[in-house]
């Protein structure tokens, strides 16, 4: 299960691929193309994961004390799996 010190260090990470895209855009304007196409896809994929992994922490504290968590709690992993998947 994921922390909230886990999202700290994925949305720390994901600012760093983030300021070192923009240095190198600033330092070069005819930087790599493919390149910079690359590493805007992974900061993309990095930023979609962590939205996902935040729904899923925060659903589980919302659902907390809830007398049929458990059944609740695989509902909304589910939901917010698919949600993420889908787009």
């Amino acid at each position: 299960m994921t922390t909230h010190k886990d999202l700290i260090t994925r949305v720390s990470r994901i600012e760093g691929q983030v300021a070192g895209r923009k240095r190198r855009l600033d330092e070069d304007s005819s930087s790599d193309c493919a390149q910079t196409l690359l590493q805007t896809k992974a900061a993309t994929n990095a930023l979609k994961r962590f939205a996902q992994s935040y729904a899923l922490l925060h659903a589980q504290d919302c659902i907390k004390g809830n007398p049929g968590r458990e059944r609740l709690s695989r509902e909304l992993n589910d939901i917010i799996n698919t949600a993420f998947t889908l787009s």
